[in-house]
């Protein structure tokens, strides 16, 4: 059984534009995927068709389906999602910047309680050691890597399934992009399957398995880490046809 699989996926939003063609991809347990492409090129509304985020926002899928850990979630709003076991980090990363680090942590639905929970947050902030040092202060003074790891550190705490990512390194320092993709690459090595969508092509085919090239709303290409390092393929299809 496939941790995800979206099948001939195509997507609409409320002006009548449409998001995606025709997408299919799929990802194994403890997997990591990554996604390719232009802007514009439909890798976010991908990954929101699969969140369910779409749902609140009067966009809706057109044709195909989409299955979570083996169950048809298609048109599912994001609670259920999560509820299954999805943890969905989106574009331009999500923290309470007025609370501190270990409140933001405490923030969250589906958390494991008492001895399990501290357990959980000790394995997120080995991840991530520079939030070991600053739980006691306001999310909103870190810095945009450190904002970043607080938001995957509070997915990782409720041991999600699935894992999402949409634009893990836009903006940030580079000094961030290796230890942000070595992370992926430790969470997934304990079984969540992982979906990353990124600029930084040279980390993530480091760290993906399996790789999808979006363009112009469907899959160009597709195939292992291997087949796209040192090829052309990547900046070919970052040109739209």
């Amino acid at each position: 059984m496939n941790a995800v699989e979206l099948d001939s996926v195509a997507v609409r939003y409320s002006n009548g534009a449409l998001g995606v063609l025709d997408i299919s991809f799929e990802i194994k347990q403890g997997q990591v995927v990554a996604l390719f492409g232009p802007n514009g090129a439909g890798k976010t509304t991908s990954v929101r068709a699969l969140s369910g985020f779409m749902k609140t926002e009067r966009v809706s899928i057109t044709k195909g389906s989409v299955s979570l850990l083996g169950k048809k979630v298609t048109g599912w709003e994001p609670h259920r999602t999560a509820h299954l076991g999805l943890g969905y980090i989106p574009e331009r990363r999500k923290v309470f910047p007025n609370l501190t680090v270990r409140d933001n942590l405490k923030a969250s639905g589906g958390l494991p309680k008492g001895k399990a929970y501290n357990e959980a947050v000790d394995r997120a902030l080995e991840l991530f050691p520079a939030l070991a040092e600053r739980l006691g202060e306001q999310a909103g003074r870190l810095s945009g890597g450190q904002q970043q790891m607080l938001a995957i550190a509070r997915n990782v705490i409720r041991s999600p399934k699935v894992l999402i990512i949409d634009e893990l390194t836009l903006g940030l320092h580079h000094s961030f992009h290796a230890p942000l993709f070595d992370a992926l690459r430790n969470i997934a090595a304990e079984g969540t399957s992982v979906l990353v969508v990124d600029e930084s092509t040279g980390f993530a085919l480091n760290v993906a398995d399996y790789c999808y090239l979006i363009v112009g709303g469907r899959v160009r290409d597709s195939g292992p880490s291997d087949k796209f390092r040192g090829s052309e393929l990547l900046a070919a299809g970052y040109v739209e046809a």
